[in-house]
């Protein structure tokens, strides 16, 4: 038998054999390239093939007559070329090659066959269309399509174009490998790439496209470059917490990295910036209610307001409904300013008509006689499907203050929405008070969110002036939720002299919960699960979501020099708020003055009528 191996026209060489059985095959190790088995009319061309050109598809053809007549020669050549690399089909994208056949001494078509690598140093097990499928697209053309899952990763198939003849062939190498998709890639609010206020937190996933559904299928490593790092993956696998930035640097870009388990040669990038304050969120969809739907306060006054819903979106949190109500100074009286209300917990109810309270429409009504007041609510009274108003997450408490600051920011820069008559550029001055968990979200806003910090990026100072009552409580969520490290705050100026403990109760505990909840749903209880001083493994999370986040900085909370601050605590309030706000006013720089105790009032001051009117008054006198 002669057999004449080509390559682009040229003859390398002749070889003749008749000593070869026609049923030997022969095996070729990974480093011969992409030729494997052929038949005993070919092992010539496949020797020469390995050593002298690898990757391509190899020429050859039956055994001639001897005589000189025409030759079956095949080669086979693919886009890309082969051994190809390519990645499974999704459900987005169909993943192909294109492979053609050239022919020599026959005019019939090609058979094209797929089978796994048996070379491959991991061979792989599917069969049938699990190796992928064949489509011809002509006499001699053909579309591999890969499959879509995979048993091992990457997947080596060995397509194969036989001649009619059914015995000259020639053969190309595909490995089909796991795409490793991690999300989230850009911002839901802008659509732009992901930006992150340092020392906050984000929670990544990766998806591993091909692998088998399984935790160890879909198992990823997580790193980051640049900037941050992870959480430990057995307590928050994915969490991605910010660095501090330091040295007057205002921006940092960092690269995520998802790495899998099944496959450790395929990864999946995101990009993300860390800057000096959180994103902002947006403001949409704004429609006024129906006189119907704006309710007096609780003594029966205020019943001339204007009333809103709006959508509140916010990066890497649900989209929530929020309402406000407007009301204007008397007709004839020019507004100081424009003044926020917002009660405790999750905001959800109006301060002017919480049930919980007993005066709070008296602090509404004073500030009303000469400014906008704008009640914002979470909730109730339009809803009663949102029981934790801006405190539903998921997300974590700091992430899902962007609610209120995206409000705040949107009052500021819509005066003529606030008040018809307004000609201004902003509501400035603007100012506000919250209790509890009000003056967290907040807290949230001024620093976190830029709305009075010292950023020289982002926003600028919207607040002239605010009154934090009975806390803020998230100060320090770390010595609040995980109680391991018997962690104790300030002193109490109201009620005692002596410093209280940082960590909460369980009904504070049940109010934190729900942040890292998806609504409706039950678990996880993150904050309730450190109480008992067992579960720690949440501390690193809790800290990047404190309004402290990092306290071991010279200047821990850096406010506005011209942003003026008051603090009101209850000479009853058992909670611990007071040690968490206590220790906020510590931390704030310029410090607070020392708050003022209101002997008979409660956790919730505006309860008593001196409490109600000393906020009032604090408001009137400072809100320039």
């Amino acid at each position: 038998m002669t057999v004449r191996i080509e390559r682009d026209n040229m003859t390398v060489t002749e070889y003749t054999s008749r000593l070869l059985p026609p049923t030997f095959s022969m095996a070729f190790s990974p480093s011969e390239g992409p030729v494997r088995k052929f038949s005993s009319s070919v092992v010539p061309c496949l020797l020469l093939a390995a050593v002298l050109f690898p990757l391509a598809g190899c020429i050859a053809h039956a055994p001639g007559s001897g005589g000189g007549g025409q030759q079956i020669q095949v080669k086979v050549t693919s886009s890309p070329v082969s051994p190809a690399s390519v990645p499974v089909t999704t459900p987005t994208a169909a993943s192909t090659v294109q492979y053609t056949a050239s022919v020599t001494g026959s005019s019939n078509p090609v058979t094209w066959t797929i089978a796994a690598d048996p070379s491959a140093s991991t061979v792989c097990t599917a069969t049938g269309t699990g190796l992928g499928t064949i489509t011809n697209t002509g006499a001699n053309a053909m579309t591999y399509t890969a499959p879509s899952t995979l048993p091992v990763s990457p997947c080596g198939v060995v397509v194969t174009a036989t001649a009619s003849d059914n015995v000259t062939t020639a053969q190309a190498l595909v490995n089909v490998h796991v795409v490793v998709v991690v999300s989230p890639q850009n911002s839901t609010v802008t659509q732009a790439p992901e930006t992150i206020g340092q020392g906050a937190n984000l929670q990544y996933t990766a998806t591993v496209i091909g692998a088998p559904n399984t935790p160890a299928g879909q198992a990823v490593n997580w790193s980051a470059s640049g900037a941050g790092s992870f959480d430990n993956p057995l307590n928050n696998n994915g969490l991605y917490v910010a660095q501090p930035l330091t040295g007057g640097t205002t921006s940092v870009p960092a690269t995520i990295t998802a790495t899998s388990q099944f496959d450790p040669s395929q990864t999946g990038p995101a990009s993300i910036t860390v800057q000096e304050t959180d994103p902002l969120g947006k403001v949409s969809n704004i429609q006024q209610l129906s006189a119907s739907q704006c309710p007096a306060d609780s003594a029966g006054g205020l019943a001339n307001g204007t009333c809103y819903s709006m959508t509140v979106s916010c990066d890497g949190v649900a989209d929530l409904t929020t309402y406000v109500k407007v009301n204007n100074p008397p007709a004839g009286t020019t507004p100081v300013g424009t003044v926020l209300f917002l009660i405790g917990s999750g905001g959800n109810g109006l301060y002017d008509s919480n049930p919980s309270w007993t005066y709070g429409y008296k602090t509404v009504e004073m500030v009303n006689a000469t400014y906008n007041t704008v009640q914002i609510s979470f909730g109730a009274p339009f809803v009663s499907t949102q029981p934790n108003g801006w405190l539903q997450g998921p997300g974590g408490v700091r992430r899902l203050a962007c609610r209120y600051a995206a409000v705040a920011d949107w009052v500021y820069n819509n005066p003529g929405k606030i008040n018809a008559t307004s000609t201004a550029s902003n509501s400035a001055p603007m100012c506000a008070t919250g209790n509890s968990g009000g003056s967290g979200a907040l807290a949230y806003a001024v620093y976190q969110y830029g709305l009075a910090g010292t950023n020289t990026t982002g926003p600028q100072q919207e607040f002239a002036m605010i009154e934090p009552t009975s806390g803020p409580p998230m100060t320090r969520l770390d010595q609040a939720c995980v109680c391991n490290n018997g962690a104790m705050g300030n002193a109490d100026r109201c009620s005692t002299s002596s410093r209280l403990p940082m960590c909460f109760s369980q009904s504070e505990a049940d109010i934190i919960d729900p942040a890292y909840q998806i609504q409706g749903q039950s678990s996880p209880t993150l904050c309730s699960n450190g109480l008992s001083g067992v579960d720690s493994s949440q501390a690193i999370r809790f800290a990047s979501d404190s309004i402290d986040y990092q306290p071991g900085k010279a200047i821990q909370i850096a406010l506005s020099k011209t942003l003026v601050v008051n603090m009101r605590f209850g000479g009853l309030d058992t909670s611990h708020a007071v040690p968490q706000g206590e220790t906020w006013r510590t931390a704030v720089t310029p410090q607070p003055a020392d708050p003022l105790c209101i002997d008979d009032a409660p956790h919730d001051i505006p309860s008593a009528l001196d409490g109600a009117t000393t906020i009032a008054n604090d408001i009137i006198g400072a809100c320039h």
